[in-house]
């Protein structure tokens, strides 16, 4: 029995392609429904053509469902760049049959059309397993749309907060708050990392000495998850007392070409 699903996914081609064969991301859209132990923890790191990969299975992170094969190879259109496949004809002892097929392409829209082709077989229990696949890839493709939002400026966020640590160690204060003010600017429409932003504001401040800041970073760290719930979050601000909390500001250009460098879609 044969499962199919595809979405959009708001980030370039590239960076989807270069995503789906790290293990990182499997785990990551299967969580909670599904947690992927490996057997092997060194090899489980990124999917190889002709790769192997036995892997314990957990529902929910609680009940176990004994092991899986994940069998991966690579495919890419003769001649063209797009589309480009990832197959994992894996089993188990209850699954005799899991053969799955990733397909990533352009997006006529922009972006990028991501399809999860799947055919299972289990004797008896193939009905349930097929069912079961139903929820597992519809799930998938949502974690995969909300980890798209996010994913292009964590990468940036990391980029920016080691420069910052690299001026602090430097000395130089100006460039380290320069920094953090980009990661702001960033991690603004996500929760997490907008409070994250502030909580190292907040440190630095203190470190510093300077009250005010601290003052100010408190508070907002207060407001951002009001900010958060009604949608009002004042683009391209950098987050510093020195600024109105409710203020937007130009969000700078070569910040905005990192993003899109990383795959982001603006």
């Amino acid at each position: 029995m044969k499962v199919s699903r595809s979405t959009h996914i708001a980030l370039k081609p590239e960076a989807v392609w270069a995503e789906v064969q790290t293990a990182g991301l499997l785990q990551h859209i299967a969580w909670p429904l599904m947690r992927f132990i490996p057997v092997d923890d060194a090899a489980f790191e990124s999917f190889q053509p002709g790769g192997r990969y036995q892997v314990k299975l957990r529902l929910f992170d609680l009940i176990p469902f004994g092991t899986q094969w994940i069998v991966t190879s690579l495919h890419e259109a003769d001649g063209t760049e797009w589309p480009k496949r990832m197959r994992d004809n894996g089993h188990s002892a209850l699954i005799s049959k899991w053969d799955h097929w990733i397909t990533v392409a352009p997006d006529k829209d922009g972006g990028t059309r991501y399809s999860d082709e799947v055919e299972v077989s289990a004797g008896a229990l193939t009905p349930f397993i097929w069912a079961f696949a139903q929820i597992f890839y519809w799930h998938r493709q949502r974690r995969w749309r909300g980890l798209a939002k996010s994913l292009a400026a964590r990468r940036v966020i990391a980029a920016e907060m080691a420069a910052y640590r690299s001026a602090v160690e430097a000395g130089d204060d100006d460039r380290a708050w320069h920094h953090l003010e980009r990661v702001h600017i960033v991690s603004q429409p996500y929760l997490g990392p907008h409070l994250a932003s502030h909580g190292a504001m907040l440190r630095f401040a203190i470190r510093r000495g300077d009250a005010r800041e601290a003052l100010g970073q408190i508070f907002r760290l207060i407001m951002a998850p009001l900010g958060a719930l009604t949608g009002r979050l004042p683009v391209g601000n950098t987050g510093r007392s020195n600024v109105s909390a409710f203020a937007p500001m130009p969000i700078p250009v070569d910040l905005a070409e990192a993003l899109r460098q990383q795959g982001m879609i603006l």
